[in-house]
């Protein structure tokens, strides 16, 4: 996929963090390598036991877009 002329990969990269926070509904995850946390739901999280502060979490994730984004161009190769 080409934006603005950029090559663009849109796989899923795998990802790492670390539960810095649980709250009723929530937990938060401070992401690996400097690149900010994430504020999600309970429910998303897929676990055999109850979750706790300091657990390694793994995650796939790709780039964000907007859904209108104009800038995207197909590729013709």
């Amino acid at each position: 996929m080409l934006i603005r002329g950029i090559r663009v990969n849109n796989a899923a990269v795998p990802y790492t963090g670390t539960i810095k926070e649980i709250k009723d509904g929530e937990f938060v995850v401070q992401i690996s390598s400097r690149m900010g946390i994430l504020k999600l739901p309970s429910r998303s999280l897929i676990c055999e036991r109850k979750p706790k502060e300091g657990d390694r979490v793994k995650f796939l994730m790709s780039f964000v877009e907007l859904q209108d984004n104009s800038c995207e161009e197909e590729e013709n190769q």
